[in-house]
């Protein structure tokens, strides 16, 4: 993944950049057969080190070193293939992708062009994020954190070599430094670990350290010491494809591995044999020119096959789409790659490569600001798979409608709105209350099942953003006016436990909280309904609504797992509450959309879903009939006159 010049070129780098690209390529293509294979990528870091650092060292030592020039060489072996990936992937998305995904793509391709990927990425981490495998440019990240180590670097390197007779001293504290960093954050927060610039920049600097130490290093090491260097690489780098595959952090002290064994491998300088035969047989020279190329297209080409087909493409797709990335890879080093790196550095292509960037960013800022471009034509009629509402402004015209405004003006005068319309309503037009929702706006998508289903009940909805607790600012108004009304009418409690059981901080649990808030309510002559959650799911219910362009398909299930370990979040929680609190129902609605296997967006093959985790109202009338199974009790009350 980077550049070279003639008097630093070793084949066995090249050979290098093979393993490390191989590495990365098969992981992703047959993940059963390299287990561990996105260890390649700190090999690529090792490698870009080792190397960019060597020429700018040398460099620093002439009086003709030039910042200028150094950023050029980098637009001109970065940008032209980038910027071809980019545009193609663009272009491809704009056929087969959703609204939702296309305006992710978008994003995606407007970070990469300011190579701030991993940053993207790292805000989309956790329940909200889409399943990595639908990402088509999630593999930029690593490219993201190459360029930012980049921009710091040549400023470090040209202040070490002014201003300090100990350059090793320091670069390998500042190495020690950013290690240090990421087995912290491996223990505090994995995400961080894996997508930050200061937590990956050690893998850099440890193939920068190399390079300022090779001209110390390269007569001091005994044949058999290279000798041994490279036996002992050849371990580190086996283990490496194998061992972490079962970690649950990553980079953590797993990353020392590849790291080492690319170092070691530099050190040999192909005395071990075996090792630099392997490494500089022909066909290894050749994957490794394209390597680049190799990596940028291999895992759009993956990717979007996962996004068509609804799953993971069969073995025969697959081994087909890594031969297309070899010939795309080959076919862009000798048309593209070649035309633009070699010979000297001219102002007008450059120029124009950077223009072309910022072309290539404002299209991905114009995809990411108009929502994907939804007027376009995969979601007609002709496409439709199932039935049924998925849009937000149906599910509330309708709700706003049909029912009214609730009755208590201080609960209406304080309640958010949508569209200009109070979130606060009732299924009567008058009248005292008889069952009331109380909660966020997974309380709120239960509403209108609940109206329809009982019918002669006035069914009221209560709710504010976060967790319905007595000390919630939020909800001060509510419990004011619910702990001071004297009727003894049940509520109903429901909210998006797993995205909000943190809001309580870490001073306290949602099961003591929680706990409070029923015995005030039980106090205030109010018998209490407890309710779980529906699965959120990692994918919009466009996916499962319409076809999918060019395979037909449509994705409307998860793994049960996936809930079982969302799930896992709370339950305990409200398990805790249910135990204390013998008086109060606990509700689930978790078999209502999952079987033994799988959790769907279908029932009855309509559409349950409006988003990935809120209720259409098809699914609204299915969970109330559920859960009025299981509370009879609510069935029996009588309208009051």
């Amino acid at each position: 993944m980077s550049y070279k010049t003639e008097a630093s070129y070793r084949p066995d780098i090249d050979g290098l950049r093979a393993f490390a690209v191989l590495s990365v390529v098969l992981f992703h293509a047959f993940p059963d057969v390299i287990p561990a294979g996105f260890t390649g990528v700190d090999v690529f870091f090792v490698i870009s080190g080792f190397l960019i650092t060597g020429i700018l060292w040398r460099e620093l030592q002439t009086p003709h070193f030039s910042l200028r020039l150094f950023y050029a060489r980098r637009v001109r072996r970065i940008f032209p293939v980038l910027i071809l990936v980019l545009l193609a992937s663009l272009g491809f998305g704009w056929w087969v992708l959703f609204a939702d995904e296309y305006k992710q793509l978008g994003n995606h391709t407007l970070r990469a062009g300011l190579f701030l990927s991993n940053f993207a990425l790292w805000r989309e981490s956790g329940y909200f994020d889409a399943q990595a495998e639908l990402k088509p440019l999630l593999h930029l990240w690593s490219l993201a954190i190459e360029e930012q180590f980049y921009i710091l670097w040549p400023g470090v390197l040209w202040l070490l070599h002014r201003r300090s007779r100990r350059p090793l001293f320091w670069i390998f504290a500042l190495l020690m430094t950013s290690m240090v960093w990421n087995l912290y954050q491996s223990q505090r927060d994995p995400t961080h670990d894996f997508y930050s610039p200061l937590t990956r920049f050690w893998e850099l600097m440890a193939g920068g350290l190399l390079a300022v130490a090779w001209p110390r290093l390269q007569h001091r090491l005994s044949p058999s010491h290279k000798r041994m260097a490279g036996l002992l690489a050849v371990a580190l780098l086996l283990a490496g494809l194998v061992l972490p595959h079962e970690v649950k952090v990553y980079p953590s002290g797993w990353a020392l591995l590849p790291v080492l064994g690319a170092c070691l491998v530099i050190l040999s300088e192909g005395s071990f044999t075996p090792l630099q035969r392997a490494l500089t047989h022909p066909l290894s020279l050749w994957i490794g020119e394209i390597s680049y190329a190799l990596y940028l297209w291999h895992w759009p080409l993956l990717s979007f096959a996962r996004i068509i087909e609804g799953e993971t493409p069969h073995l025969g797709l697959r081994v087909a789409l890594v031969v297309v990335a070899f010939l795309l890879a080959a076919a862009s080093a000798r048309y593209v790659e070649r035309f633009y790196r070699h010979g000297p550095v001219r102002r007008g292509r450059i120029a124009f490569l950077c223009g072309a960037m910022v072309f290539t960013a404002t299209m991905g800022y114009m995809v990411n600001r108009a929502d994907g471009y939804d007027q376009r034509r995969l979601t007609g009629e002709a496409f439709i798979a199932h039935a049924g509402s998925i849009g937000h402004d149906e599910f509330h015209q309708l709700v706003f409608n049909r029912y009214y405004p609730c009755a208590n003006s201080k609960v209406l005068a304080d309640a958010g709105d949508w569209m200009g319309l109070k979130r606060c309503f009732q299924s009567k037009p008058d009248g005292p209350i008889d069952l009331l929702l109380l909660g966020d706006s997974h309380a709120e998508h239960l509403f209108p099942g609940f109206a329809q289903a009982l019918p002669d009940l006035n069914v009221v909805f209560y709710g504010k953003a976060g967790l319905p607790l007595h000390d919630n600012p939020n909800y001060a108004v509510i419990f004011d006016t619910i702990l001071n009304t004297p009727e003894p009418y049940p509520v109903l409690i429901s909210a998006m436990w797993h995205a909000r059981v943190k809001e309580v901080g870490a001073q306290s649990k949602l099961s003591v909280k929680l706990s409070e808030t029923l015995q005030r309510l039980e106090a205030a002559g109010k018998p209490v309904y407890l309710v779980d959650d529906v699965y959120q799911f990692q994918f919009d219910p466009q996916r499962c609504k319409y076809l999918r362009p060019l395979s037909g398909s449509a994705t409307c299930s998860a793994p049960r797992a996936l809930y079982e370990s969302q799930f896992a979040k709370y339950l305990p929680e409200l398990q805790a509450v249910a135990q204390q609190h013998p008086k109060a129902t606990f509700l689930t609605v978790k078999d209502v959309l999952c079987d033994a296997q799988s959790c769907s967006m279908l029932h009855a093959q309509r559409m349950a879903y409006r988003d990935n985790n809120h209720l259409s109202l098809e699914g609204s009338t299915a969970v109330a009939q559920t859960l009025l199974v299981q509370a009879p009790q609510l069935r029996s009350l009588s309208a009051k006159p």
